[in-house]
C-alpha cells in the first residue's frame, strides 16, 4: 500500500514538471520560427515585435524565448523589461546563473530590491517549490492515515503519536496552501516613474526614480498601486510597474 501511494507521488511529480512546458498553435510554432530567423540575422527588433506578440496573446513563453527577449532589452537599454523578462526566466527554471546575472545588473545600476542574504533565498526556494512541499505533506498525511487505521485493526487502539502527527501534517498543508505566499512584488519599468505620497497627481512628490527597482506591491487604488518603497509607503501609476508572477 506504501509503495504504492509512493508510485502514485512520483507520477504527480512527473505530471507537474511535464506540464510546464508551453503548447503553441501551428499558427504561433510559425511565428516563433519567423522571429528565431530574424534573431539569429541580428535583426533585434523585428524578432523582438514577434516575440512580445507571442508573449501577450500566448501568455505563455519557453525559457528559450525569454531569454532572447531579456538579451535584446538589455542590447536596447531597457533595463526594467530586461529584468522582468530574466525573473519570468528564472521563476520558470530556478538557473542560478541567470539570478546572478539579475543581482549584477541591480548592483550596477544601484537598483532596490535585490537583496540576495540566505533568508530571501530560502523564502524564494520555498515559494518556487511550495506545490511540491504540499504533497509532501499529504503523502505523509496518508501514510500516517494508513498506519493508524493498519494499528487500529491488528491492536484495536488508538497512537495518540500517530493522531497528532497527522493533525500536524494536515495543518502543514493547509498553511502551505492558503497562509505562506510571499508579498507580489513588481517591477517599475518606466525610465521616469513619479512616486508620490498618495493615489493622485496632486499628492506630494516622493521621489522620481528610473527603471528596474523590484518593489513590494501593498495594494492598488484605481490607476495607483501601492509599493514598499525605502522602508515607507508610495504611489506609482500601473504603467509604470508590471507585477512579477
Amino acid at each position: 500500500m506504501q509503495e504504492r501511494n509512493f508510485k502514485i507521488l512520483i507520477f504527480i511529480f512527473l505530471g507537474l514538471l511535464y506540464f510546464q512546458e508551453p503548447s503553441y498553435s501551428q499558427e504561433v510554432t510559425n511565428d516563433l520560427k519567423i522571429a528565431d530567423s530574424l534573431f539569429q540575422k541580428k535583426l533585434y527588433t523585428q524578432s523582438l515585435t514577434i516575440y512580445e506578440k507571442i508573449a501577450r496573446e500566448e501568455q505563455i513563453a519557453s525559457p528559450a524565448m525569454l531569454l532572447k527577449m531579456a538579451f535584446i532589452y538589455e542590447s536596447l537599454e531597457d533595463l526594467g523589461n530586461a529584468l522582468y523578462t530574466l525573473n519570468n526566466y528564472y521563476k520558470l527554471t530556478s538557473d542560478k546563473k541567470v539570478l546572478t546575472k539579475m543581482n549584477e545588473m541591480a548592483q550596477q545600476n544601484n537598483l532596490e530590491g535585490y537583496s540576495t542574504n540566505d533568508f530571501n533565498l530560502f523564502l524564494k526556494f520555498f515559494d518556487e517549490n511550495r506545490n511540491y512541499f504540499v504533497l509532501v505533506s499529504l503523502a505523509l498525511g496518508v501514510l500516517i492515515l494508513s498506519m493508524i487505521l493498519k494499528r487500529k485493526k491488528k491492536l484495536e487502539e488508538r497512537s495518540a503519536g500517530l493522531t497528532i502527527g497527522l493533525a500536524f501534517t494536515l495543518l502543514l498543508a493547509t498553511y502551505l496552501l492558503n497562509f505562506s505566499q510571499l508579498a507580489t512584488k513588481g517591477i517599475i519599468t518606466s525610465a521616469n516613474a513619479y512616486l508620490m505620497s498618495g493615489p493622485s497627481a496632486g499628492a506630494d512628490l516622493i521621489e522620481i526614480t528610473g527603471e528596474g527597482h523590484k518593489v513590494e506591491i501593498v495594494g492598488q487604488k484605481d490607476i495607483w498601486v501601492e509599493i514598499k518603497w525605502k522602508n515607507s509607503r508610495a504611489y506609482i501609476r500601473e504603467n509604470n510597474l508590471k507585477e512579477l508572477p
